[in-house]
């Protein structure tokens, strides 16, 4: 049944315009209109309640720097210290020119001050991998102890108290099957030999870390300092560059 009442020709439904002699008032408004107009004008009758609320309830004491540091000129805040300090203006090409010079030199300068020191991490690393001694926490001292016997041998350090209780808190540090083989090869240690040997375990991985941040800052300070120079040879003039169409382009040198 329904779908006969479907389809019965209907008459289309259109909505009343506004008259022809209203026509300079535009369109006729409907009620969806009008109530969009009513909730906006509850809004700004709220929002001015509140503020003349707040404006009877100021405290004429009441004192901040910004009263006398800034002005609100077309609707827009302006700070005066700025422009009496020179903010806000544009600097002149030649000033922009030193100012990238003096940040060269000193990406250039902490870049080299990180590159040595990388290499210097990177050779007590290497240096603790292949056993040099006394890279260690406690270091390997040149004291040699006379036996009964007469030999020499060098001294080991005598753990603490507290270093022996290190033993416990570097569990986890290591993988099952380092944790193994070490426990095969400090079979025979004593107890202040192992402690001596995972504390060096345990500085060598320190260094590790220590010496893949380098490696990140350096790479880091590269990128800066390239963009930079980059930066120069453009407004010098020496290089291409993108134009504000987004067109790039290379700069013809005179022969």
């Amino acid at each position: 049944m329904s779908s006969m009442r479907n389809a019965v020709q209907r008459r289309n439904h259109k909505e009343r315009a506004q008259p022809t002699e209203r026509a300079r008032w535009g369109l006729l408004e409907k009620h969806k209109d009008y109530s969009l107009r009513a909730a906006d004008h509850n809004q700004k009758k709220r929002k001015l309640k509140a503020l003349q609320q707040k404006a009877s309830e100021r405290n004429e004491d009441e004192f901040y720097f910004a009263m006398v540091n800034q002005e609100t000129e077309g609707g827009r805040k302006r700070a005066r210290r700025a422009e009496a300090n020179g903010g806000g203006t544009a600097l002149r090409e030649e000033v922009v020119r030193l100012m990238k010079t003096q940040d060269a030199g000193y990406l250039r300068t902490t870049l080299l001050r990180t590159k040595r020191l990388r290499e210097r991490v990177e050779r007590e690393v290497v240096g603790a991998e292949v056993g040099v001694a006394g890279l260690s926490a406690g270091g390997v001292g040149k004291k040699i102890v006379f036996g009964e016997d007469g030999e020499g041998r060098p001294a080991v350090p005598v753990a603490t108290e507290d270093e022996h209780y290190e033993l416990a808190d570097l569990e986890g540090l290591y993988s099952d099957e380092e944790v193994g083989e070490d426990e095969e090869e400090e079979e025979d240690l004593s107890k202040e030999e192992i402690v001596a040997r995972r504390r060096k375990r345990k500085v060598l991985d320190a260094k590790r870390r220590q010496l893949q941040a380098l490696r990140d800052r350096e790479r880091q300070l590269g990128t800066a300092l390239r963009e930079v120079e980059d930066q120069r040879a453009r407004m010098a003039g020496k290089v291409g560059g993108v134009n504000k169409f987004g067109t790039r382009f290379k700069v013809r040198q005179r022969k």
